[in-house]
Protein backbone atom coordinates (compact mmCIF):
# COMPACT_ATOMS: atom_id res chain seq x y z
CA UNK A 1 0.00 0.00 0.00
CA UNK A 2 1.30 3.27 -1.10
CA UNK A 3 1.10 6.77 1.51
CA UNK A 4 -2.39 7.69 0.03
CA UNK A 5 -3.78 4.49 1.10
CA UNK A 6 -4.39 2.83 -1.71
CA UNK A 7 -3.49 -0.46 -2.26
CA UNK A 8 -0.80 -0.78 -5.12
CA UNK A 9 0.53 -3.65 -7.75
CA UNK A 10 3.87 -2.39 -8.63
CA UNK A 11 6.87 -4.21 -6.93
CA UNK A 12 6.50 -8.14 -6.49
CA UNK A 13 4.38 -8.59 -4.03
CA UNK A 14 1.90 -9.68 -7.57
CA UNK A 15 3.46 -12.58 -7.65
CA UNK A 16 4.87 -11.98 -10.70
CA UNK A 17 8.80 -12.87 -10.17
CA UNK A 18 10.42 -14.87 -12.75
CA UNK A 19 7.44 -14.65 -14.88
CA UNK A 20 7.86 -14.39 -18.71
CA UNK A 21 5.86 -11.82 -20.67
CA UNK A 22 5.81 -10.51 -23.87
CA UNK A 23 3.83 -6.38 -24.41
CA UNK A 24 3.08 -5.92 -27.85
CA UNK A 25 3.38 -2.36 -28.96
CA UNK A 26 5.82 -1.57 -26.13
CA UNK A 27 7.53 1.60 -27.35
CA UNK A 28 5.54 4.03 -25.61
CA UNK A 29 2.78 4.76 -24.25
CA UNK A 30 -0.09 2.14 -22.32
CA UNK A 31 2.99 -0.47 -23.83
CA UNK A 32 5.95 0.99 -22.11
CA UNK A 33 4.18 1.88 -18.52
CA UNK A 34 2.80 -2.12 -18.71
CA UNK A 35 6.29 -3.18 -19.48
CA UNK A 36 8.00 -1.27 -17.03
CA UNK A 37 5.41 -2.01 -14.23
CA UNK A 38 6.25 -6.12 -14.96
CA UNK A 39 9.73 -6.01 -14.49
CA UNK A 40 9.40 -3.99 -11.04
CA UNK A 41 6.82 -6.85 -10.26
CA UNK A 42 9.79 -8.98 -11.10
CA UNK A 43 8.71 -10.42 -14.50
CA UNK A 44 11.37 -11.04 -17.74
CA UNK A 45 9.45 -8.78 -20.70
CA UNK A 46 9.69 -9.02 -24.02
CA UNK A 47 9.20 -5.54 -25.75
CA UNK A 48 7.65 -5.36 -29.44
CA UNK A 49 7.93 -3.12 -31.74
CA UNK A 50 6.65 -1.64 -35.10
CA UNK A 51 8.13 1.46 -35.83
CA UNK A 52 10.05 3.34 -33.01
CA UNK A 53 12.95 1.18 -32.17
CA UNK A 54 14.45 3.90 -30.33
CA UNK A 55 11.36 3.73 -28.35
CA UNK A 56 11.94 0.19 -27.63
CA UNK A 57 15.18 0.66 -26.75
CA UNK A 58 13.84 3.00 -23.68
CA UNK A 59 11.32 0.62 -22.52
CA UNK A 60 13.98 -2.18 -22.58
CA UNK A 61 16.40 0.27 -20.78
CA UNK A 62 13.55 0.62 -17.96
CA UNK A 63 13.45 -3.18 -17.85
CA UNK A 64 17.08 -4.00 -17.05
CA UNK A 65 17.01 -0.77 -14.74
CA UNK A 66 14.44 -2.98 -12.59
CA UNK A 67 17.11 -6.00 -12.55
CA UNK A 68 15.08 -7.87 -15.34
CA UNK A 69 15.78 -9.34 -18.48
CA UNK A 70 14.17 -7.20 -21.86
CA UNK A 71 14.61 -8.71 -25.42
CA UNK A 72 13.44 -6.44 -28.23
CA UNK A 73 11.37 -7.81 -31.22
CA UNK A 74 10.08 -5.81 -34.28
CA UNK A 75 7.30 -7.39 -36.41
CA UNK A 76 4.23 -6.35 -38.17
CA UNK A 77 1.68 -8.21 -36.12
CA UNK A 78 -0.86 -7.80 -39.21
CA UNK A 79 1.26 -10.40 -40.83
CA UNK A 80 0.62 -14.10 -39.51
CA UNK A 81 4.46 -15.03 -40.43
CA UNK A 82 5.87 -11.91 -38.33
CA UNK A 83 3.73 -12.68 -35.38
CA UNK A 84 4.73 -15.84 -35.24
CA UNK A 85 8.15 -15.22 -35.69
CA UNK A 86 8.09 -12.84 -32.88
CA UNK A 87 6.89 -15.50 -30.29
CA UNK A 88 9.76 -18.12 -32.02
CA UNK A 89 11.79 -15.59 -30.81
CA UNK A 90 10.65 -15.27 -27.32
CA UNK A 91 10.73 -19.38 -26.91
CA UNK A 92 14.04 -19.39 -28.65
CA UNK A 93 15.15 -17.23 -25.90
CA UNK A 94 13.32 -17.93 -22.75
CA UNK A 95 12.34 -21.33 -23.38
CA UNK A 96 8.44 -20.31 -22.93
CA UNK A 97 5.92 -17.50 -22.26
CA UNK A 98 3.71 -16.99 -18.92
CA UNK A 99 2.19 -13.56 -19.46
CA UNK A 100 0.92 -12.14 -22.79
CA UNK A 101 0.08 -8.28 -23.27
CA UNK A 102 -1.54 -7.69 -26.70
CA UNK A 103 -1.87 -3.53 -26.65
CA UNK A 104 -0.26 -2.80 -30.10
CA UNK A 105 -3.09 -1.23 -32.55
CA UNK A 106 -3.62 2.03 -34.01
CA UNK A 107 -6.17 4.53 -33.74
CA UNK A 108 -7.11 6.50 -37.02
CA UNK A 109 -9.71 9.34 -36.79
CA UNK A 110 -11.79 7.35 -39.70
CA UNK A 111 -15.44 8.48 -40.11
CA UNK A 112 -17.38 6.39 -42.27
CA UNK A 113 -17.21 9.28 -45.23
CA UNK A 114 -13.54 8.42 -45.29
CA UNK A 115 -13.35 4.72 -45.59
CA UNK A 116 -12.57 2.40 -48.51
CA UNK A 117 -12.13 -1.03 -48.32
CA UNK A 118 -8.25 -0.52 -47.49
CA UNK A 119 -8.98 1.39 -44.74
CA UNK A 120 -11.13 -0.75 -43.15
CA UNK A 121 -9.07 -3.58 -43.46
CA UNK A 122 -5.86 -2.19 -42.41
CA UNK A 123 -7.51 -1.05 -39.09
CA UNK A 124 -8.46 -4.53 -38.58
CA UNK A 125 -5.72 -6.08 -39.12
CA UNK A 126 -3.84 -4.20 -36.79
CA UNK A 127 -6.25 -3.95 -33.66
CA UNK A 128 -8.07 -7.44 -34.23
CA UNK A 129 -6.35 -10.06 -36.61
CA UNK A 130 -2.64 -8.67 -35.14
CA UNK A 131 -3.94 -10.04 -31.42
CA UNK A 132 -4.94 -12.99 -32.81
CA UNK A 133 -2.08 -14.23 -34.93
CA UNK A 134 -0.21 -13.49 -31.79
CA UNK A 135 -2.92 -15.48 -29.16
CA UNK A 136 -2.62 -18.22 -31.69
CA UNK A 137 1.31 -18.31 -31.82
CA UNK A 138 1.76 -18.12 -28.20
CA UNK A 139 -0.78 -20.97 -27.23
CA UNK A 140 1.40 -23.76 -27.38
CA UNK A 141 4.08 -21.97 -24.94
CA UNK A 142 1.20 -20.45 -23.05
CA UNK A 143 -0.12 -24.08 -22.30
CA UNK A 144 3.06 -24.70 -20.48
CA UNK A 145 3.78 -21.82 -19.10
CA UNK A 146 3.53 -20.94 -15.10
CA UNK A 147 -0.36 -19.64 -14.38
CA UNK A 148 -0.10 -18.33 -17.69
CA UNK A 149 -2.55 -15.28 -18.00
CA UNK A 150 -3.20 -12.74 -21.35
CA UNK A 151 -4.87 -9.21 -21.14
CA UNK A 152 -5.89 -7.70 -24.40
CA UNK A 153 -6.01 -3.87 -24.75
CA UNK A 154 -9.62 -2.87 -25.99
CA UNK A 155 -11.13 0.45 -25.55
CA UNK A 156 -14.32 2.27 -23.87
CA UNK A 157 -15.89 2.55 -27.74
CA UNK A 158 -16.63 -1.35 -27.73
CA UNK A 159 -19.42 -0.21 -25.72
CA UNK A 160 -20.07 3.26 -26.98
CA UNK A 161 -19.24 3.70 -30.43
CA UNK A 162 -16.63 6.23 -29.61
CA UNK A 163 -14.88 9.06 -31.81
CA UNK A 164 -12.52 7.14 -33.77
CA UNK A 165 -15.09 5.87 -36.67
CA UNK A 166 -16.52 2.21 -37.32
CA UNK A 167 -13.48 0.69 -38.30
CA UNK A 168 -12.01 1.00 -34.67
CA UNK A 169 -14.77 0.79 -33.14
CA UNK A 170 -15.75 -2.59 -34.53
CA UNK A 171 -12.38 -3.70 -34.26
CA UNK A 172 -12.12 -3.13 -30.51
CA UNK A 173 -15.65 -4.89 -30.23
CA UNK A 174 -14.03 -7.80 -32.24
CA UNK A 175 -11.76 -8.02 -29.53
CA UNK A 176 -14.05 -8.35 -26.70
CA UNK A 177 -15.50 -11.31 -28.41
CA UNK A 178 -11.94 -12.68 -29.19
CA UNK A 179 -11.15 -12.61 -25.30
CA UNK A 180 -14.54 -14.44 -24.72
CA UNK A 181 -13.83 -17.28 -26.97
CA UNK A 182 -10.01 -17.70 -25.83
CA UNK A 183 -11.46 -17.75 -22.19
CA UNK A 184 -14.22 -20.15 -23.09
CA UNK A 185 -11.65 -22.48 -25.04
CA UNK A 186 -8.32 -21.84 -23.08
CA UNK A 187 -9.69 -22.32 -19.56
CA UNK A 188 -9.96 -25.79 -18.81
CA UNK A 189 -6.06 -25.39 -20.39
CA UNK A 190 -5.37 -23.40 -17.35
CA UNK A 191 -4.58 -20.07 -19.03
CA UNK A 192 -7.01 -16.97 -18.13
CA UNK A 193 -7.68 -14.33 -21.13
CA UNK A 194 -9.22 -10.93 -20.22
CA UNK A 195 -9.82 -7.20 -21.49
CA UNK A 196 -9.05 -4.21 -20.41
CA UNK A 197 -11.43 -1.23 -21.98
CA UNK A 198 -9.82 1.80 -21.01
CA UNK A 199 -11.50 5.24 -21.28
CA UNK A 200 -9.79 8.72 -22.32
CA UNK A 201 -6.34 9.06 -21.08
CA UNK A 202 -3.71 11.55 -21.08
CA UNK A 203 -1.79 11.35 -23.58
CA UNK A 204 -0.19 13.29 -26.85
CA UNK A 205 -3.23 12.21 -28.80
CA UNK A 206 -5.49 13.58 -26.42
CA UNK A 207 -3.31 16.83 -25.43
CA UNK A 208 -3.54 17.27 -29.63
CA UNK A 209 -7.29 18.19 -29.37
CA UNK A 210 -8.57 21.08 -29.29
CA UNK A 211 -9.28 22.52 -25.36
CA UNK A 212 -13.24 22.44 -25.58
CA UNK A 213 -13.17 18.75 -26.74
CA UNK A 214 -10.90 18.31 -23.67
CA UNK A 215 -12.64 19.77 -21.13
CA UNK A 216 -15.99 18.13 -22.85
CA UNK A 217 -14.67 15.09 -21.86
CA UNK A 218 -14.03 15.62 -18.48
CA UNK A 219 -17.45 16.90 -18.03
CA UNK A 220 -18.62 13.68 -19.52
CA UNK A 221 -16.45 11.52 -16.97
CA UNK A 222 -18.64 11.03 -13.17
CA UNK A 223 -14.99 11.50 -12.06
CA UNK A 224 -14.40 15.01 -13.89
CA UNK A 225 -10.70 13.57 -14.80
CA UNK A 226 -8.74 11.70 -17.73
CA UNK A 227 -7.12 8.53 -16.68
CA UNK A 228 -3.07 7.69 -17.41
CA UNK A 229 -1.02 5.12 -18.69
CA UNK A 230 -0.27 4.07 -15.25
CA UNK A 231 -4.11 3.80 -13.79
CA UNK A 232 -4.67 0.98 -16.82
CA UNK A 233 -1.32 -0.77 -16.01
CA UNK A 234 -2.56 -1.45 -12.90
CA UNK A 235 -5.78 -3.15 -13.97
CA UNK A 236 -3.00 -5.01 -16.17
CA UNK A 237 -1.06 -6.04 -14.06
CA UNK A 238 -3.48 -7.12 -11.39
CA UNK A 239 -5.31 -9.30 -14.40
CA UNK A 240 -2.09 -11.20 -14.89
CA UNK A 241 -1.51 -11.55 -11.04
CA UNK A 242 -2.55 -14.40 -8.77
CA UNK A 243 -4.50 -12.08 -7.15
CA UNK A 244 -7.32 -12.28 -10.10
CA UNK A 245 -6.68 -16.05 -10.15
CA UNK A 246 -10.56 -16.88 -10.22
CA UNK A 247 -11.13 -13.65 -13.20
CA UNK A 248 -11.16 -14.61 -17.10
CA UNK A 249 -13.44 -13.60 -20.18
CA UNK A 250 -14.05 -10.39 -18.40
CA UNK A 251 -13.33 -6.91 -19.83
CA UNK A 252 -12.64 -4.42 -17.14
CA UNK A 253 -13.27 -0.48 -18.06
CA UNK A 254 -10.95 1.42 -16.85
CA UNK A 255 -12.91 5.11 -17.97
CA UNK A 256 -13.76 7.35 -14.41
CA UNK A 257 -17.14 5.95 -14.85
CA UNK A 258 -17.88 7.11 -18.83
CA UNK A 259 -19.68 3.69 -19.17
CA UNK A 260 -21.15 1.91 -16.87
CA UNK A 261 -21.75 -1.72 -18.46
Amino acid sequence: MDLSGKPSVTGGSVGLDGKRALVTGASKGLGAEVARRLAEAGADVAIHYHRDRAGAGQTAAAVQASGRQSLVLSADLAQPEEAESLVAHVRDAWGGLDLLVNNAGVAPVLPWEQIGPDQWAAVLAANLSGPFYVMRAALPLLRQGRDPAVVNVGSVVSFNGGAFGPAYAAAKAGLVGLTRSAAREWGPLGIRVNCVAPGPIESPLARALPAPALEAMKAQTPLRRMGTFAEVADAVLWLLSPAAAFITGQTLVVDGGRVMN
